[in-house]
């Protein structure tokens, strides 16, 4: 039975390409039916594997496979070529099986989690197959290198090995059937996977198959220079004066356009990054920051332009092409470091001031530091590799002199690194307030050396962050409902037994009732399914931030009084509300003391003499 299926998927397969030649148009197939038509060979060709007899109907297929992969990839580039996805009702399909997801989580359906688990990445992987198709056409014209299209499939490329070193666990406790469908279903996406990484490898490896062919742009550029040759009144063969007349007018230009392409990109930038629009002074000062190294960009590059137009239809002189390179990548460099500087630090100021929900401004403010710096040492080493130099021994050089500067400076770097564990650690943000041994106040900034904290009377401490690193902190800042009322209520020896039940018991019924006292009966918020799992090992209230602990017992026989314990949490944890429900349950209490007709009492001494003096 097994075999007989199997011969009729390998039959179906050989004649899908015929039955695509027989529609309406049979030069044109959607790309993805390709995809679908090498999804299917590898899957038949996985089974074969399993079967040595079979070994040789796989090495066929795997040919057919091979025409395929070439048909695929001649097709890309072609806008008459459909994708074949449609990305809209893929997005609808996804927000459906979400919405499934989440039901069978809250209703703890592992089976039904599961299937929806790998419906919902099979659906997301032939998303970003559409994304990877749709930005090679974007992106890949007559002007584009190998290097361009080796740029685009490697981030997705990668992507998508990530997720073939994902492990994914299935439900056990499931019946025979439902764990055949399940580990079908995980297998179909399985090799799919495997096939998207197949075609994008070879894409890579065939880079110069996807590029358009530079004949027609060589015509172009021949005929052009043709007419301006046959409006020159000079005999020349070679078309020198006519590349010479081109060169000079797309240099005048392409340097008169300068300013308005540089005005252009600042205008579109000013139209998608709408944080900088309310303060106009940071603005000008931003556009005039980015617009210097955008316009020294296109000075450079047109005079690339113009003396490629000379050297046509040869190339450049290689030495001439090298500094060239070297002014983009320090220009690129230069930009980079501008936009960081401008749009990053306008970017803080917004989060700063929209951000109520505890953001980590701190990380970005890290960031952006380390970015500089990043950018920086990447230019000075992508300008060395562009001038022929090898970057693997410059670096293998430096190690004897990099450890005698480690030794020098081993203070900064176990700071840096200590910022690096408490930003990953999460331990504090900006504006919580912490207690570190003698350190108390509320976070201002976490630098790469030092995080700045403000004190309660207004001073201003700079920590090293290795200090912070290595010493408990508390975080008063890290709860979500709770914050702790505990107070000894002293009352006189004379209370009768009865009556400080009676107390006991209004006071607790009282805190009961109070609307802005913490209970167990409170909602809590929606919780995380990663924390959902947690459940059964960990305490949730503790790790989530809650508190409704509530006692009211008569606790002791102190010296001069009797002592009542009440000991329960607001639920606000801001101080001046947290003040205001605290003055409130002191006030009640007072109320059901002096109801209960009880007194409070406060330290006093009997003093008894066994005999007093004869009076004289």
């Amino acid at each position: 039975m097994k075999k007989f299926i199997l011969s009729i998927i390998a039959v179906w397969i050989c004649m899908l390409p015929l039955s695509l030649r027989a529609m309406e148009n049979p030069d044109f197939v959607d790309l993805y039916v390709i995809l679908k038509q090498i999804d299917q060979i590898n899957q038949v060709i996985n089974t074969y594997k399993k079967d040595p007899q079979k070994s040789q109907e796989a090495s066929l297929y795997a040919d057919q496979k091979d025409n395929l992969l070439k048909e695929f990839v001649s097709k890309i580039n072609s806008h008459k070529e459909k994708i074949g996805i449609d990305i809209t009702q893929n997005k609808a399909q996804q927000e459906e099986v979400q919405h499934k997801l989440d039901v069978s989580l809250q209703i703890k359906d592992p089976y039904s989690f599961s299937l929806n688990k790998i419906t919902l990445e099979s659906l997301q992987l032939d998303a970003r197959m559409y994304d990877f198709l749709e930005k090679l056409r974007t992106k890949i014209d007559f002007f584009s290198q190998k290097d361009d299209v080796t740029k685009i499939v490697a981030p997705f490329l990668l992507e998508f090995a990530q997720k073939q070193m994902q492990k994914y666990t299935l439900p056990t406790q499931l019946g025979t059937s439902q764990k055949e469908l399940l580990h079908h279903k995980l297998k179909e996406y399985q090799i799919k996977l495997d096939t998207y990484v197949e075609i994008l490898s070879y894409i890579q490896k065939n880079a110069s198959a996807v590029l358009p062919q530079s004949a027609a742009m060589n015509i172009g550029m021949e005929w052009v220079l043709e007419k301006i040759d046959y409006f020159i009144p000079l005999n020349t063969n070679n078309l020198g004066i006519a590349k010479v007349v081109l060169s000079l007018v797309t240099l005048i230009i392409l340097l008169g356009c300068r300013k308005i392409v540089a005005g252009v990109i600042m205008r579109l930038a000013d139209f998608f990054i709408k944080f900088t629009r309310h303060n106009k002074e940071i603005q000008n000062k931003i556009r005039h920051d980015i617009i210097t190294p955008i316009s020294a960009f296109l000075l450079v590059w047109s005079f690339d332009i113009s003396l490629d137009i000379l050297y046509y239809p040869s190339l450049a002189s290689p030495k001439v092409q090298v500094w060239f390179g070297v002014a983009y990548i320090a220009l690129i460099a230069w930009f980079v470091i501008s936009l960081l500087k401008g749009y990053g630090t306008a970017f803080i100021m917004s989060i700063a001031q929209k951000s109520a929900d505890g953001f980590r401004k701190e990380v970005i403010n890290l960031i952006l530091k380390i970015l500089y710096f990043i950018v920086i040492v990447l230019a000075i080493l992508v300008i060395l590799k562009h001038l022929g130099f090898n970057i693997s021994a410059i670096i293998a050089s430096l190690g004897i002199g990099g450890l005698a500067v480690a030794l020098a400076v081993k203070d900064m770097l176990a700071n840096f690194f200590a910022s690096v564990m408490l930003l990953f650690d999460n331990s504090f943000s900006q504006g919580d307030w912490i207690v570190c041994g003698d350190i108390e106040g509320t976070v201002v900034e976490m630098g790469l050396r030092r995080t700045t904290v403000r004190t309660f009377d207004n001073a201003l401490l700079f920590v090293p962050n290795s200090e912070l690193a290595n010493k408990s902190i508390r975080n008063w800042n890290r709860r979500k409902v709770g914050r702790r009322i505990k107070m000894s209520i002293g009352l006189t020896y004379d209370s009768s037994r009865e009556q400080l039940q009676k107390c006991v018991q209004e006071i607790k019924e009282m805190l009961l009732n109070h609307p802005n006292i913490s209970k167990d009966t409170d909602g809590r918020d929606s919780i995380d399914y990663q924390v959902i799992f947690k459940k059964d090992i960990i305490s949730m209230d503790d790790y989530m931030g809650y508190k409704s602990t509530l006692f009211v017992f008569v606790d002791e026989f102190a010296d001069s009084s009797i002592n009542l314990l009440v000991y329960c949490f607001s639920k606000t944890v801001v101080w001046g509300e947290f003040l205001k429900v605290k003055e409130e349950v002191i006030l009640e209490i007072m109320r059901i003391v002096a109801a209960n007709n009880l007194s409070f009492a406060f330290p006093s001494q009997s003093l008894y003499v066994e005999s007093l003096p004869k009076p004289l």
